[in-house]
């Protein structure tokens, strides 16, 4: 899969957190994220943010952080397509909106789409954020088009917060070099990603806990993701696959997990 000069993706042989700041050998971190648009977001439980808006052409990273112990629930939505029953819990949230400068083979819905488990969204919901138990801290990007949205928090019991990243479509040259090391217990995103020309590039996963991890490489506009590991339970998966360009790597996993890119 390869678009104009964008992040380059050869398909052959590839199917099957903590958040903090992507690192690695040259020494550049993220966030911050350069040229991006920053809101800042928080409420206490079920609630439903202020308006903001999406206006640059890259994906879209949504930071998010719950200190409770029972279900959590969060979804992007288009607050105009919102019914009352979906409206009500608006205030039942304190929010507060900052702006600074700062998939997939059609999987990229990767970022929690539809794994909401059942709770009632309604039909304005535009992509899942997350769906947790307990305190979460995690990093989801999600494709969406330029516009106005909101976060509606479906299930929690403790306070949050959100920053929620527009980014631009990032150039060659931008983004972390390799090699990369990361590890982390929740959903996280690194990147941007600089892979450079395209070349075999060595992805390494190593996931302990139950449950469905997957990992994911997502071109600069956040429209187009690859599944790199879809694996169940603990694992310790190698692959070499071609890529270049500037992307994304997305972890989509409640385990203890290490992920290396070289």
């Amino acid at each position: 899969m390869k678009r104009r000069t964008y992040l380059g993706l050869a398909a052959t042989g590839v199917v099957g957190s903590v958040a903090g700041c992507t690192s690695a050998a040259d020494g550049n971190e993220y966030p911050p994220y350069p040229d991006s648009e920053t809101v800042e977001l928080s409420g206490d439980g079920v609630g439903t943010s202020d308006r903001f808006e999406i206006s640059l052409a890259g994906p879209t990273l949504v930071d998010v952080e719950h200190m409770g112990s029972d279900n959590f629930t969060v979804v992007l939505a288009d607050p105009d397509a919102m019914d009352d029953s979906e409206t009500g819990t608006a205030n039942e949230s304190t929010d507060e909106t900052n702006s600074s400068e700062a998939p997939s083979g059609n999987e990229s819905g990767v970022s929690a789409a539809n794994e909401t488990d059942g709770a009632d969204v309604g039909e304005s919901v535009v992509s899942s954020v997350v769906t947790a138990v307990g305190p979460y801290d995690g990093r989801s990007l999600l494709p969406v088009a330029a516009g106005s949205y909101v976060l509606r928090v479906v299930e929690a019991d403790a306070e949050w917060t959100a920053t929620v990243y527009d980014l631009p479509v990032y150039e060659d040259g931008v983004g972390t070099s390799l090699p990369i090391e990361r590890e982390g217990e929740q959903y996280d995103v690194i990147g941007p990603i600089d892979f450079g020309e395209q070349a075999d590039t060595e992805f390494s996963f190593s996931v302990t806990g139950e449950g469905l991890h997957r990992v994911f490489v997502t071109d600069r506009e956040g429209g187009e993701s690859l599944t790199v590991f879809s694996v169940n339970g603990e694992a310790d998966e190698r692959l070499s696959q071609e890529v270049g360009g500037v992307g994304y790597i997305e972890v989509l996993s409640f385990g203890s997990w290490t992920f290396e890119l070289s």
